[in-house]
């Protein structure tokens, strides 16, 4: 029998970052099982909704909604999109039969799935920002609005996934008794592969330079490596409001020969990742970086804090502490120092994204549909 899935997130390649690019990966191996039929509501650029047919079994509806830049959504965003694809799910949900809804972050997304929980039981995903006190620009609404909305989203899912523990421990402070299973990102180790960084070392970034990202005692953590003695040229992929303070950052202390702002970066970042020798991530709080996965398949060692990210930490990497850019600069020094060790952690790195293919989430997440079809038929 055909499991019919609702499927909604409100951003899918090209819009978007993470949460698009798992869903695309997500629903290129659910494409193979012919046992599953799902529409996907999701954004659009053009003037009007437009339906898109990925495979006779899978078909993308985007919802079009005006935005200034791909990649970041304002609150206004937001908004638009959530009004304009609950009335898209309307009509659908009365034109369509669905079994079970999947519903990508608690908010917005999630809220339709809760509307329309007394006739279809639904799994959400969290992922981040939809976490009250995972997002430093939230916070001050979070008891007065994200709070109210998560407890209610979550607690009427027939199921929650998180994509780290560190991510459901924090939901836990909103809902202390929240049941959740972990189903992480997975990293397509065909497109990110391991080539010849180059000569002089390096090391990249890759994710939006924001002020969670910690980006700043990177910078700084090159300036301390520089008065050591040591260069660490350092490639930036990404963009975001900390870019321009960054680049002065690096003019004024004598850095800019050895950074490479690169800006949002399309089919090129594979090429970028195999140009670094290390990946540094010195996030302040982070659910599991997509970039990192990436970077780990490409044979990178990881430097990175006590966040998700330190969930596909196994002899790959090193752990530093929070807005220390001492501690960045003394695990940058390390590898340099110490060419072997970079070695035996690139080659773990390697070995580790090996084993989680896109194919295994896929696996986690029919099971938890298979088991939500069978609640529902008690």
């Amino acid at each position: 029998m055909t499991l019919r899935i609702l499927m909604v997130n409100y951003e899918y390649p090209p819009i978007g970052g993470g949460s698009a690019n798992a869903t695309h990966y997500l629903l290129r191996e659910l494409a193979l099982r012919p046992d599953l039929s799902i529409d996907l509501v999701t954004c659009g650029t053009g003037s009007r909704p437009e339906i898109e047919s990925l495979t006779p079994s899978i078909r993308i509806h985007h919802v079009p909604v005006p935005k200034k830049e791909m990649h970041f959504w304002t609150a206004r965003e937001l908004g638009t999109w959530f009004l304009r694809a609950r009335a898209y799910c309307d009509d659908l949900i009365e034109r369509e039969a669905f079994d079970l809804g999947h519903y990508w972050s608690g908010w917005p997304s999630g809220i339709i799935g809760h509307r329309y929980r007394k006739r279809i039981p639904y799994l959400v995903s969290l992922r981040g920002s939809d976490v009250p006190g995972y997002n430093p620009r939230l916070r001050a609404l979070d008891p007065v609005l994200f709070k109210p909305i998560a407890r209610a989203v979550w607690k009427g899912a027939t199921a929650v996934t998180c994509v780290s523990e560190n991510l459901g421990a924090l939901a836990r402070k909103t809902m202390p008794d929240l049941r959740f299973e972990v189903v992480r990102n997975a990293v397509d180790c065909e497109r990110f592969r391991p080539g010849t960084p180059d000569k002089a070392f390096t090391a990249i970034f890759a994710g939006r330079l924001i002020e969670r990202k910690g980006v700043t005692y990177l910078f700084r953590a090159l300036r301390l490596l520089a008065d050591d003695g040591r260069i660490c040229h350092l490639l930036v992929a990404g963009s975001g409001p900390e870019r321009q303070r960054m680049e002065r950052y690096a003019l004024d202390n004598g850095l800019r020969g050895q950074v490479e702002f690169h800006g949002v970066v399309g089919d090129e970042l594979p090429a970028l990742y195999r140009r670094a020798h290390v990946f540094v991530l010195p996030a302040l709080e982070e659910a599991l970086s997509n970039a990192a996965l990436e970077a780990i398949a490409t044979g990178l060692p990881l430097i990175t804090t006590r966040t998700g990210v330190e969930e596909i930490l196994d002899d790959n990497g090193l752990l530093i502490r929070r807005k220390s850019a001492e501690s960045i600069a003394e695990a940058i020094g390390r590898y340099i120092d110490d060419p072997d060790l970079l070695a035996t952690h690139a080659g773990r790195s390697r070995a580790l994204a090996e084993s989680m293919p896109w194919s295994a989430v896929a696996d986690r997440y029919v099971a938890i549909y298979n088991g939500m079809r069978k609640a529902g038929a008690r």
